[in-house]
């Protein structure tokens, strides 16, 4: 089994009794040691406590099965991170997004609504023109992004 799919199984049995839930895990080779990067997140956000007792029960079980050293690195998907599930979208509703398409459009606006796989933006407007609300398969969506503002 390679490592990845070993860390994705010993996550699911650790984070199965919480409301966590996997974004991503990245394992890089390094010529001084591995590095093993595992996002996670919940509904309501997820504490860099929460993220500590992950990587202390994850860290105990790759002892097991790594015989070289290794860094163990687990945290939240950060700001600027893509958004992959549709549990990511419901948390960012009334936010604004850049989204862009398998088609490579890109729009830009406010995250209204998300259900049954798919989302609702409203644009932002031009010219004091509101564009009409549009709706996407969350499928179809190439990267969407937070635009984070500092207003």
């Amino acid at each position: 089994m390679a490592l990845r799919e070993a860390v994705i199984k010993f996550l699911d049995e650790i984070i199965s009794s919480t409301d966590y839930y996997l974004v991503d895990v990245v394992v890089s080779d390094s010529k001084i040691r591995k590095k093993i990067t595992v996002y996670i997140d919940s509904d309501e956000g997820i504490s860099i406590d929460e993220c500590g007792e992950v990587s202390r029960k994850l860290g105990a079980e790759l002892e097991e099965i790594i015989d070289v050293a290794f860094v163990l690195e687990v945290s939240s998907p950060g700001a600027d991170s893509p958004l992959k599930f549709e549990r990511q979208y419901t948390k960012n509703i009334g936010r604004t997004l850049k989204v862009t398409l398998e088609d490579l459009s890109e729009i830009k606006g406010t995250l209204a609504q998300v259900s049954e796989g798919k989302i609702t933006i409203e644009p932002e407007a031009k010219k004091k023109i509101k564009p009409e609300a549009v709706t996407f398969l969350i499928e179809n969506i190439k990267e969407a992004k937070v635009v984070i503002s500092f207003k």
